[in-house]
């Protein structure tokens, strides 16, 4: 088993005893500081991804790779490591009714929206005209062929 100088397998949460038996849980904590040190060495100098590190510690250990790096961020916002800060979270609705329009900007989208309706259902009532009056020559035009059949 790999192990760092602490005596903890990396990501495993199982600290071999130095005299040998049966492995002794980690005390708290140790299983993130665990994660967090081979999350390092894995992504040191770009060699991987921290998200490629994550699922395969994920794999390896059987945890989630939302908990390993739920692990990771805790233990690197203890020690001060600088981060990227997070993405916005909620709906996109949400995130656009926050407070950025107006009233007026409001309402005029939803009389923009009105008159797209109501032009719509000009164009359909007059696409019904025009098919209705198909429908008479059609009807027309059967009668006459009716008779000259």
């Amino acid at each position: 088993m790999n192990q760092d100088d602490t005596g903890v397998a990396p990501a495993t949460g199982v600290t071999e005893p130095a005299t040998g038996g049966a492995p002794e849980p980690t005390p708290r904590g140790g299983v993130a500081e665990a994660i967090f040190a081979e999350v390092e060495q894995m992504t040191a100098g770009g060699a991987m991804s921290k998200s490629d590190a994550f699922e395969d510690i994920s794999r390896r250990t059987g945890r989630r790779a939302g908990t390993v790096a739920a692990n990771y961020y805790r233990i690197a916002r203890k020690r001060g490591v600088a981060l990227q800060p997070r993405g916005r979270r909620g709906t996109a609705r949400a995130q656009a009714t926050s407070g950025t329009g107006t009233v007026a900007d409001a309402l005029a989208a939803a009389e923009r929206a009105v008159a797209d309706l109501a032009a719509a259902v000009r164009a359909q009532q007059d696409e019904l005209t025009r098919l209705r009056e198909q429908a008479e020559q059609f009807a027309k035009l059967r009668e006459i062929i009716a008779r000259n059949a």
